[in-house]
Parts: structure tokens; sequence; C-alpha cells
């Protein structure tokens, strides 16, 4: 059932690269700029308790954790958590702690958070850790074509208020915003946020549904 699952998740993203490929051809460079942008969202940045990094693999330079510690440095987060993972047998949240260090990072501010095979439910399972910690202001820095996503799955209103969610937007140097259509790994990149769109907010149409 799993391979089955991943296939079908395949086929789709796959049609949604050709969808956007045809796009580029028939539409204006114009129009799909601005279809590009729409996917950025960016909130007021203030003091926080912690800076949070969710992992994204297509971020092989770290430069999402290069951002989270100039914001440290800023005395915009006491801490910095990272959402670990295991590549090759290495874990991810070692190698940002000999990254944090190499910058001056003290070794207690990094914080590693474990969410294993939850998939889409280690959202929650994050909020939950924030919660239990009392944090109360929360900044997280994602590439900008997924912060408006971020914006979504994170919304405070959402959670009663209990933690403040600030989405900051980074541009990443692996991601051409401008010229994403023209670009196989930024074509990608569009097509899998675009289902992961799809799919939060149709998990979110059942949800209200069902109550």
């Amino acid at each position: 059932m799993g391979i089955k699952g991943k296939a079908g998740c395949g086929c789709l993203i796959g049609i949604l690269v050709v969808v956007m490929i045809l796009a580029g051809v028939l539409l204006h460079p114009v129009s799909l700029r601005f279809a590009g942008k729409s996917f950025r969202y960016e909130d007021k940045i203030v003091p926080a308790d912690a800076i949070f990094v969710p992992r994204f693999p297509d971020d092989h330079d770290g430069e999402l954790y290069v951002e989270a510690f100039r914001e440290y440095f800023a005395g915009d987060g006491r801490v910095v958590y990272i959402e670990n993972d295991k590549v090759l047998g290495t874990d991810i949240y070692d190698l940002v702690s000999g990254m944090a260090k190499s910058r001056g990072v003290k070794e207690n501010v990094t914080k590693s958070l474990f969410a294993g095979d939850l998939g889409d439910r280690r959202h929650a399972f994050f909020k939950e850790k924030f919660r239990g910690a009392g944090l109360k202001k929360v900044i997280i820095v994602v590439p900008e074509y997924a912060s408006r996503r971020y914006h979504q799955v994170y919304d405070s209103s959402r959670d009663g208020g209990a933690v403040l969610y600030m989405v900051k937007p980074v541009k990443v140097s692996y991601f051409r915003a401008d010229k994403w259509w023209r670009d196989d790994l930024s074509r990608s990149i569009m097509a899998r946020e675009f289902y992961d769109s799809l799919l939060y907010y149709y998990s979110i149409l059942r949800k209200d549904k069902t109550g």
C-alpha cells in the first residue's frame, strides 16, 4: 500500500511539472513570475523565545541555518530548534551543530527536534513540543517558496493563539524565483509546493466538514 501511494504522488507531481512547463511556453514570463511570488509570505519579525528551522532536503548548503544564526545573533531568539533527520546514517543535527560552533554559536543554543516518520503530522508534533516548552513566540525560517504554506500550517489562530509563529522567508540560491519555469530544480520545487499546498487545504476542508 505504501509503495502504491508513493507512486500515485509521483505521477501527480509529474503531471504538475508538465502543466508548469506548458504554462512557461504559453504564458507571459511576467505572469509566471507573479505566480511564483504568490507563494511568498513574510511576517513582521519581533524578538522571540526561539527560532525553528524545518528540514528542507534541497538546502544542501545550509542557507536556512545560516539565516537562523543571523537571527540569533541579532537577538531575535534565545535558542535555535533544528528539525533533525538522518542522511546516509548521519544526523543532520550533528552537521548543523558543527556549523553553529564554527560561527560562534554556543553549544547549548541549538536543540534537536526529531519527528521520525510522522510525515505531515510532524507539524502538530512540533507545535506540541513548543507549547510544552512554554514558548510564546517562535520564528520559523523557511525558503521563500514555502513561506505562504508554512504561514497557513502554523497559523496561531487555529491553535488558540497559545504560541505566536512568525514566518521568516529566505531567498535561497538553489531556487530561481524570477525564472523558476526555466530551471529543472525550480520547476520541480514549485510542483511539489503546489501539491503540498493542495494537500494542506484539502485536509483543512475535511477537518472543517467533520467538525
